[in-house]
């Protein structure tokens, strides 16, 4: 309908209730942005959001701020932070989203040897670990690059074929941050190797999982591959991580980002068993189970067995059961030929709303 928005609405299409969404309106100063401000509305989407009992959402604009609307849509709080990708509950209160923070020249070499600034680039891009508060607070702020170093990985992130010579430059940024998870403490137990609290990483740059502790700010577990730009893992009751593997390169994308329409049509649903590394293709690239997403993609593991995909290029989020039917879709058409993408998808039962009546004033 021409805007970015969420909506809620059950699986017969029907539209229980909707978020307008617009960075100009939310944001008036984006001066905390410097010059990576959207420079229209249509300049930044909405990537992460999670929809509370009282029916208020949080979500990010893409790079460029954290919002709270309550149920009716009326702003609760804004962040000015370049928050991005997802955004998860906290078990102690709050959310777990990823952030970034600006480096400007001297910054990087300063803090993450040997790598330097992009020849003429005005900043670097740290990505962070942000805790926010309930009321829309920043109440710590990890650097993911700095915990690679702190926990002796250097060397992985120094794996880069690149040759480091003193005139080199690197790109905007180290790693590319896309999920956090916690480890909740209901299933603990079947993470030995890990603590209820201890948080689930994805680094697209690196092809990599890993885990690290809010304690210490030590990585207790790490694994590259064999997936490839993976996104969205997430801890499984059975001591497994499932993830969605893109599992192609963004050689694959056309002009502006375009995928392919003939494919071909790689990305697929995985899990991992951090004890052994085990990996094995739970869902797509299979015959009839075609999906593609070059860049972003979701997945949630249902507790009927299945996934709800959202496979962003494609603008469809869809559900399977427990033996791989696809048994609900839904897609964003734009018109007969072009589909508007879809960043998340979320399931939640009834029984998870404390909202009596979702009928809202007209604005």
């Amino acid at each position: 309908d021409g805007q970015n928005g969420i909506r809620l609405m059950r699986r017969d299409g029907t539209v229980v209730a909707a978020w307008t969404l617009q960075f100009s309106r939310d944001f008036p100063d984006t001066a905390y942005l410097e010059d990576r401000a959207p420079q229209t509305d249509w300049n930044v989407d909405l990537h992460g959001f999670v929809v509370n009992p009282d029916g208020s959402v949080v979500v990010n604009y893409e790079y460029a701020g954290l919002i709270k609307l309550d149920r009716c849509g009326r702003t609760e709080w804004t962040l000015q932070h370049a928050t991005h990708h997802s955004v998860e509950k906290a078990e102690g209160g709050g959310y777990w989203v990823p952030g970034l923070r600006l480096l400007h020249p001297g910054r990087m070499e300063d803090e993450f040897p040997p790598f330097t600034q992009m020849k003429n680039a005005s900043y670097f891009l740290d990505n962070l670990i942000l805790r926010v508060t309930e009321d829309g607070k920043i109440a710590e702020a990890r650097s993911v690059p700095r915990i690679l170093y702190d926990s002796g990985m250097e060397p992985i992130l120094t794996a880069t074929g690149m040759s480091f010579f003193a005139d080199g430059r690197w790109n905007d940024e180290i790693v590319h941050l896309n999920k956090i998870t916690e480890l909740p403490a209901a299933l603990a137990a079947a993470f030995p190797e890990f603590a209820a609290g201890d948080l689930l990483l994805s680094l697209r740059e690196q092809n990599m999982l890993l885990v690290v502790s809010p304690q210490d700010w030590r990585v207790r577990w790490y694994q590259v591959g064999p997936w490839r730009r993976q996104h969205d893992p997430e801890f499984m009751a059975d001591g497994s991580i499932t993830l969605f593997n893109n599992n192609a390169y963004r050689t694959l994308l056309g002009p502006r980002d375009v995928s392919p329409v003939d494919g071909p049509f790689v990305s697929e649903i995985g899990r991992v068993d951090p004890g052994t590394g085990a990996y094995e293709r739970l869902w797509g690239n299979r015959d009839g189970e075609a999906m593609l997403s070059v860049i972003r993609g979701k997945q949630e593991p249902l507790a009927t067995g299945g996934f709800l995909v959202t496979e962003f290029e494609a603008g469809r989020a869809f559900e399977t059961d427990a033996d791989g039917n696809i048994v609900w879709e839904y897609i964003n058409r734009y018109d007969a030929t072009r589909v508007a993408e879809i960043t998340e998808a979320r399931s939640y039962p009834a029984s998870y709303f404390t909202v009596p009546d979702w009928t809202c004033p007209a604005p």
